[in-house]
Protein backbone atom coordinates (compact mmCIF):
# COMPACT_ATOMS: atom_id res chain seq x y z
CA UNK A 1 0.00 0.00 0.00
CA UNK A 2 3.02 2.62 0.64
CA UNK A 3 4.79 3.14 -2.45
CA UNK A 4 4.78 6.94 -1.61
CA UNK A 5 6.61 8.82 1.19
CA UNK A 6 3.97 10.70 1.82
CA UNK A 7 1.68 7.34 2.41
CA UNK A 8 2.19 6.88 5.65
CA UNK A 9 1.26 10.41 6.89
CA UNK A 10 -1.50 10.04 5.02
CA UNK A 11 -2.12 6.55 6.30
CA UNK A 12 -1.93 7.77 9.85
CA UNK A 13 -3.89 11.16 9.19
CA UNK A 14 -7.12 8.66 8.21
CA UNK A 15 -6.40 6.35 10.80
CA UNK A 16 -6.29 8.95 13.62
CA UNK A 17 -9.82 10.54 12.14
CA UNK A 18 -11.42 7.29 11.78
CA UNK A 19 -10.84 6.57 15.19
CA UNK A 20 -11.87 9.63 16.08
CA UNK A 21 -14.81 9.85 13.70
CA UNK A 22 -16.59 7.07 16.11
CA UNK A 23 -14.98 8.35 19.49
CA UNK A 24 -14.96 11.83 19.25
CA UNK A 25 -18.01 12.38 21.07
CA UNK A 26 -17.33 9.81 24.38
CA UNK A 27 -13.91 11.51 24.56
CA UNK A 28 -15.82 15.06 24.30
CA UNK A 29 -18.69 14.29 27.07
CA UNK A 30 -16.16 12.51 29.01
CA UNK A 31 -14.40 16.13 29.84
CA UNK A 32 -16.83 17.57 30.74
CA UNK A 33 -17.47 18.25 34.25
CA UNK A 34 -21.61 16.95 34.16
CA UNK A 35 -23.10 14.20 35.02
CA UNK A 36 -24.66 13.26 31.87
CA UNK A 37 -26.90 10.18 33.60
CA UNK A 38 -28.38 13.27 34.89
CA UNK A 39 -29.24 15.02 32.42
CA UNK A 40 -32.63 14.93 29.97
CA UNK A 41 -32.67 13.80 26.81
CA UNK A 42 -33.34 16.94 25.34
CA UNK A 43 -30.05 18.30 26.95
CA UNK A 44 -27.91 14.92 25.98
CA UNK A 45 -29.18 15.50 22.31
CA UNK A 46 -27.53 18.84 22.43
CA UNK A 47 -24.40 17.95 23.64
CA UNK A 48 -24.73 15.41 20.58
CA UNK A 49 -24.94 18.65 18.30
CA UNK A 50 -22.15 20.21 19.89
CA UNK A 51 -19.82 17.06 19.93
CA UNK A 52 -20.59 16.54 16.19
CA UNK A 53 -19.97 20.51 15.14
CA UNK A 54 -16.89 20.17 16.79
CA UNK A 55 -15.49 17.24 15.25
CA UNK A 56 -16.88 18.89 11.60
CA UNK A 57 -14.88 21.82 12.09
CA UNK A 58 -11.93 19.86 12.94
CA UNK A 59 -11.74 17.51 9.59
CA UNK A 60 -12.99 20.42 7.51
CA UNK A 61 -9.83 22.17 8.82
CA UNK A 62 -7.96 18.72 8.24
CA UNK A 63 -9.21 18.67 4.73
CA UNK A 64 -9.87 22.29 3.73
CA UNK A 65 -7.25 22.56 0.85
CA UNK A 66 -8.68 19.40 -0.46
CA UNK A 67 -12.42 20.92 -0.07
CA UNK A 68 -11.53 24.45 -1.35
CA UNK A 69 -9.98 23.17 -4.31
CA UNK A 70 -12.69 20.57 -4.71
CA UNK A 71 -15.60 23.10 -4.13
CA UNK A 72 -14.19 25.52 -7.23
CA UNK A 73 -13.34 22.51 -9.80
CA UNK A 74 -17.05 20.58 -8.89
CA UNK A 75 -18.76 23.85 -10.33
CA UNK A 76 -16.68 24.21 -13.19
CA UNK A 77 -17.66 20.74 -14.32
CA UNK A 78 -20.82 20.61 -12.15
CA UNK A 79 -23.33 18.51 -14.84
CA UNK A 80 -20.19 15.85 -15.65
CA UNK A 81 -19.63 15.13 -12.14
CA UNK A 82 -23.61 15.06 -11.26
CA UNK A 83 -24.07 12.70 -14.17
CA UNK A 84 -21.48 10.48 -13.09
CA UNK A 85 -22.07 10.39 -9.57
CA UNK A 86 -25.82 9.74 -9.97
CA UNK A 87 -25.01 7.21 -12.29
CA UNK A 88 -22.94 5.23 -9.82
CA UNK A 89 -25.23 5.96 -7.00
CA UNK A 90 -28.08 4.15 -8.89
CA UNK A 91 -26.51 1.38 -9.49
CA UNK A 92 -25.19 1.16 -5.63
CA UNK A 93 -28.99 1.47 -4.46
CA UNK A 94 -30.17 -0.91 -6.69
CA UNK A 95 -27.97 -3.48 -4.95
CA UNK A 96 -28.60 -2.44 -1.90
CA UNK A 97 -32.54 -2.61 -2.46
CA UNK A 98 -32.58 -6.11 -4.40
CA UNK A 99 -29.88 -7.22 -1.52
CA UNK A 100 -32.67 -6.13 1.06
CA UNK A 101 -35.37 -7.16 0.10
CA UNK A 102 -33.59 -10.91 -0.24
CA UNK A 103 -32.33 -10.19 3.32
CA UNK A 104 -35.92 -9.19 4.60
CA UNK A 105 -37.62 -11.91 3.06
CA UNK A 106 -35.25 -14.50 4.08
CA UNK A 107 -35.25 -13.49 7.48
CA UNK A 108 -39.23 -12.29 7.56
CA UNK A 109 -38.84 -8.90 7.79
CA UNK A 110 -35.79 -8.39 10.24
CA UNK A 111 -34.19 -4.98 9.34
CA UNK A 112 -30.26 -4.06 10.43
CA UNK A 113 -29.37 -2.99 13.87
CA UNK A 114 -27.44 0.06 12.32
CA UNK A 115 -30.98 0.90 10.80
CA UNK A 116 -33.75 0.61 13.48
CA UNK A 117 -31.11 2.82 15.69
CA UNK A 118 -31.49 5.39 13.05
CA UNK A 119 -35.22 4.93 13.11
CA UNK A 120 -35.24 5.38 16.83
CA UNK A 121 -33.09 8.56 17.02
CA UNK A 122 -35.20 9.60 14.21
CA UNK A 123 -38.62 9.36 16.44
CA UNK A 124 -36.60 11.13 19.58
CA UNK A 125 -34.62 13.95 17.56
CA UNK A 126 -35.64 14.44 13.90
CA UNK A 127 -33.73 17.60 13.33
CA UNK A 128 -30.92 16.85 14.91
CA UNK A 129 -31.44 13.32 13.32
CA UNK A 130 -31.74 15.54 9.83
CA UNK A 131 -28.45 17.77 10.56
CA UNK A 132 -26.06 14.54 11.34
CA UNK A 133 -27.32 12.38 8.31
CA UNK A 134 -27.42 15.19 5.79
CA UNK A 135 -24.41 17.06 6.60
CA UNK A 136 -22.55 15.44 8.97
CA UNK A 137 -22.02 11.69 8.05
CA UNK A 138 -21.62 12.85 3.96
CA UNK A 139 -18.86 15.36 5.29
CA UNK A 140 -16.91 13.20 7.65
CA UNK A 141 -17.33 9.40 6.17
CA UNK A 142 -17.21 11.09 2.33
CA UNK A 143 -13.08 12.55 3.49
CA UNK A 144 -12.00 10.10 5.68
CA UNK A 145 -13.21 6.80 3.52
CA UNK A 146 -13.07 8.29 -0.13
CA UNK A 147 -10.52 10.72 0.37
CA UNK A 148 -8.23 9.94 3.20
CA UNK A 149 -8.38 6.08 1.90
CA UNK A 150 -7.44 7.18 -1.46
CA UNK A 151 -4.70 9.52 -0.31
CA UNK A 152 -2.55 6.18 0.65
CA UNK A 153 -3.91 3.28 -1.50
CA UNK A 154 -3.06 4.26 -5.18
CA UNK A 155 -4.26 0.99 -6.76
CA UNK A 156 -7.41 1.41 -8.54
CA UNK A 157 -9.38 -1.76 -7.53
CA UNK A 158 -7.68 -2.42 -3.59
CA UNK A 159 -8.69 1.20 -2.70
CA UNK A 160 -12.25 0.65 -4.43
CA UNK A 161 -12.92 -2.71 -2.52
CA UNK A 162 -11.26 -1.54 0.60
CA UNK A 163 -12.88 1.63 0.68
CA UNK A 164 -16.39 0.43 0.31
CA UNK A 165 -16.01 -2.77 2.58
CA UNK A 166 -14.27 -0.98 5.39
CA UNK A 167 -16.88 1.33 5.11
CA UNK A 168 -20.17 -1.05 4.76
CA UNK A 169 -18.06 -2.84 7.80
CA UNK A 170 -18.00 -0.40 10.38
CA UNK A 171 -21.95 0.54 9.68
CA UNK A 172 -22.68 -3.20 10.16
CA UNK A 173 -20.07 -3.67 13.13
CA UNK A 174 -20.43 -0.85 15.05
CA UNK A 175 -24.32 -1.88 15.61
CA UNK A 176 -23.92 -5.79 15.72
CA UNK A 177 -26.25 -7.82 18.01
CA UNK A 178 -26.85 -10.92 16.35
CA UNK A 179 -24.90 -13.38 13.20
CA UNK A 180 -27.84 -12.13 10.71
CA UNK A 181 -26.67 -9.02 11.07
CA UNK A 182 -23.45 -10.00 9.34
CA UNK A 183 -25.68 -10.32 5.76
CA UNK A 184 -25.92 -6.51 5.44
CA UNK A 185 -22.84 -6.24 4.74
CA UNK A 186 -23.70 -6.32 1.54
CA UNK A 187 -26.27 -3.74 0.71
CA UNK A 188 -24.14 -1.01 3.11
CA UNK A 189 -20.98 -2.20 0.88
CA UNK A 190 -22.96 -1.86 -2.43
CA UNK A 191 -22.74 1.85 -1.40
CA UNK A 192 -19.41 2.80 -0.18
CA UNK A 193 -18.23 0.64 -3.28
CA UNK A 194 -20.07 2.87 -5.59
CA UNK A 195 -19.30 6.27 -3.86
CA UNK A 196 -15.22 4.71 -4.27
CA UNK A 197 -15.93 4.42 -7.68
CA UNK A 198 -17.43 7.77 -8.30
CA UNK A 199 -14.38 10.01 -6.37
CA UNK A 200 -12.02 7.39 -8.31
CA UNK A 201 -13.92 8.46 -11.52
CA UNK A 202 -14.33 12.50 -10.62
CA UNK A 203 -11.16 13.05 -8.59
CA UNK A 204 -13.41 15.04 -6.92
CA UNK A 205 -14.84 14.93 -3.02
CA UNK A 206 -17.90 16.82 -3.64
CA UNK A 207 -19.15 13.70 -5.73
CA UNK A 208 -19.41 11.24 -3.35
CA UNK A 209 -20.46 14.30 -0.84
CA UNK A 210 -23.48 14.92 -2.59
CA UNK A 211 -24.83 11.77 -3.52
CA UNK A 212 -24.29 10.39 0.31
CA UNK A 213 -26.18 13.78 1.26
CA UNK A 214 -28.92 13.00 -1.62
CA UNK A 215 -29.13 9.63 -0.42
CA UNK A 216 -29.27 9.99 3.65
CA UNK A 217 -31.57 13.01 3.07
CA UNK A 218 -33.95 11.22 1.18
CA UNK A 219 -34.26 7.81 3.02
CA UNK A 220 -34.88 9.95 6.60
CA UNK A 221 -37.39 12.38 4.82
CA UNK A 222 -39.16 9.17 3.61
CA UNK A 223 -39.02 8.03 7.20
CA UNK A 224 -40.42 10.52 8.69
CA UNK A 225 -42.96 11.15 6.52
CA UNK A 226 -43.97 7.50 6.70
CA UNK A 227 -43.85 7.51 10.58
CA UNK A 228 -46.36 10.53 10.21
CA UNK A 229 -43.94 12.75 12.06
Amino acid sequence: IFKEKNSIYYFLKTMIFLFLLFSFGNIFISLLPIDVKNLSNNYKILLLFISDILFLGLIILGYFKTLKSDLKSFFKDFFNNIEIAFKYWLIGFIVMIISNLIIVTLTKGAIAQNEETIRSLLDLAPIYMLFSVSIYAPLTEELIFRKGFRDFIKNKWLYILFSGGIFGSLHVISSITSPIDIVYLIPYCSLGITFAYTYYKTKNIFSTISMHCFHNTISAILYLIGSGL
